[in-house]
């Protein structure tokens, strides 16, 4: 989907707890990769990089979402990165590293080491057909106080490796397209496996959606997506899940665009607990009624896996964000969210509100400092609730 510019921020407030839960956004169509607009030659090669250096310092009140007794810190967090991109006429590989390292100057039990490795290589068969192949590395953490199980002395820790492939035929404005995906992740926890042990899963998930077009940049849709949740300790939540989606994605004007999803899903468990089914959805629609000015909603029902309670989590989120360019140098973002847990096979239901607000000013071409503060608040009928402010400063090296 075709992006209006924008101002863009270096979000660390939301790399460092994932403090309202998974997010499920619209699984995109497939798009060729469209040229870098910035970047350094490597050599006399046709390949390019870029580099980022994010820092931030800031206070958050409330470490391990407690609904009494809340622990505050101050905190600090570097995250540099690194982006390769490698051309020729019919292919396109892409290398982005990550690493996101964080110190609480209270709780230094908490410090972490995050980074992620996305490599990925588009090839272009012909002017209708597309492949491409990617695999994700990640190693993170889940903080304390932030799943359902025991809080430990340190976070829980763990590593995704994740290969994957995408078929797409039919050219950019085709009568109809179609597309065809395979995705596999493994994700084990690397401490605490007393209680972590039980979260260990590998997921598969293939899927294919069909285009046809019912105006000049619009299309209906449909879409049947698999995955199969593979617990590695005998667990009754092993399950195969389907959802079928019809709907509707379009780019009716340089301003408004979107895609919308709804359909239902159906989760079939490997034990005997009862199937479900449930109505299900996906969307995002983006308005920039000026080139400064742009505004996003996105929305989802899925399902997200249980740490502990319940059989699974059912999610209905809502959430809406405004970024402004005031000039060439200062931005601003309002974001504000609501998301609805409950707990499938237990008696517990979560609505989680938070809403975050953003500054940015361009100090120079290459040095943006901003400041961001979020609010969050969950109300649970399981004694769960908490409140949570968190303070950032930041900086963002970007030549």
């Amino acid at each position: 989907m075709k992006h209006n510019k924008i101002g863009i921020f270096v979000a660390t407030a939301a790399l460092l707890c994932g403090a309202t839960g998974a997010w499920a956004q619209v699984r995109p169509a497939y798009s060729y990769p469209a040229k870098p607009t910035s970047g350094t030659e490597i050599g006399d090669t046709p390949a390019y990089y870029s580099w980022w250096l994010g820092t931030g310092v800031g206070y958050d009140d409330n470490l391990f979402l407690l609904e009494n007794n809340a622990r505050g810190s101050g905190f600090y967090v570097v995250s540099p990165g690194l982006r390769i991109d490698a051309r020729s006429p019919n292919s396109v590989i892409q290398l982005v590293q990550q690493y996101q390292i964080g110190r609480y100057w209270s709780s230094h039990n908490d410090d972490y080491i995050d980074y992620s490795t996305h490599a990925v290589a588009d090839m272009a068969f012909s002017q209708r057909a597309f492949g491409r192949v990617g695999l994700d590395y990640i190693k993170s953490h889940d903080p304390r106080g932030s799943t359902d199980r025991s809080i430990s002395l340190t976070p829980d820790t763990y590593k995704v490796l994740a290969p994957n492939a995408t078929f797409a035929f039919g050219a950019p404005g085709a009568q109809g397209r179609f597309e065809g995906y395979y995705t596999f992740a493994q994700r084990r926890y690397q401490n605490n496996r007393a209680t972590t042990q039980f979260s260990d899963r590998d997921t598969q998930e293939f899927g294919g959606a069909l285009y046809v077009k019912a105006g000049p940049k619009t299309y209906l849709l449909g879409e049947v997506r698999r995955t199969n949740i593979d617990y590695k300790i005998t667990s009754p939540n092993s399950a195969d899940e389907t959802r079928v989606y019809l709907g509707v994605t379009w780019e009716a004007t340089a301003a408004t665009q979107g895609t919308l999803k709804f359909g239902r899903l159906k989760r079939d468990f490997q034990s005997t607990l009862p199937d479900e089914k449930e109505n299900s959805w996906e969307g995002q629609v983006i308005w920039a009624p000026r080139t400064y000015t742009q505004f996003e909603f996105l929305t989802s029902r899925q399902t997200n896996e249980s740490s502990g309670e319940g059989n699974f989590i059912l999610t209905e989120a809502y959430q809406l964000a405004w970024n402004h360019n005031w000039s060439s140098y200062l931005t601003t973002g309002v974001t504000a969210r609501w998301q609805k847990d409950e707990y499938q096979g237990f008696d517990r239901t979560d609505d989680t509100k938070s809403l975050g607000l953003r500054v940015g000013y361009k100090f120079r071409p290459w040095l943006t400092l901003g400041a961001e503060y979020t609010r969050a608040n969950r109300d649970s009928n399981r004694n769960n609730d908490y409140d949570r402010n968190l303070y950032l400063l930041t900086a963002t090296i970007a030549p």
